[in-house]
């Protein structure tokens, strides 16, 4: 993100092109924490034992935001499984196979979300592995000291 273009692997480079192009990623996943900060519903499907869980609408009480979740930020999201609001997929590569297949549901689903079928094992692959490279060293944060 900051220009430097040895800092991805080839596998990683091509992750990235899949990312903002063919998987259309960044559409909700952009800027430099990878998040649009909006609420978007995904049209995840029902599962049995997973408590149904309507979102932003019980806040709002808003129809339009029934299922909708804020966009998360993909930073370390390597490090942040079970993913999904309701922890219903423990791998990257369940979430990837998520968005190539889009299947269907009667959960409501953001227009943007379509079936991924354009995208190959290699590319699925590439894709995981760029995400993992968003994965970076914790932050250190010293707190001020207190006057005594």
């Amino acid at each position: 993100m900051a220009g430097d273009d040895n800092a991805l692997t080839p596998t990683e480079q091509h992750g990235i092109r899949v990312f903002n192009e063919k998987g259309k990623c960044v559409t909700c996943h952009n800027g430099p924490n990878f998040t649009d900060n909006k609420f978007h519903a995904l049209g995840l499907p029902k599962r049995e034992g997973i408590p149904n869980d309507i979102g932003r609408y019980a806040i709002t009480q808003d129809e339009a935001e029934k299922d909708q979740f804020k966009t998360p930020t993909l930073r370390n999201i390597a490090q942040t499984a079970p993913y999904m609001h309701n922890g219903m997929f423990a791998t990257l590569e369940e979430v990837v196979e998520f968005y190539v297949r889009a299947e269907r549901t009667t959960s409501p689903r953001h227009p943007l979300i379509t079936p991924l079928t354009l995208l190959t094992d290699h590319d699925k692959k590439a894709l995981i592995e760029f995400l993992k490279s968003l994965t970076g060293e914790p932050v250190k944060i010293t707190p001020p000291k207190l006057p005594e």
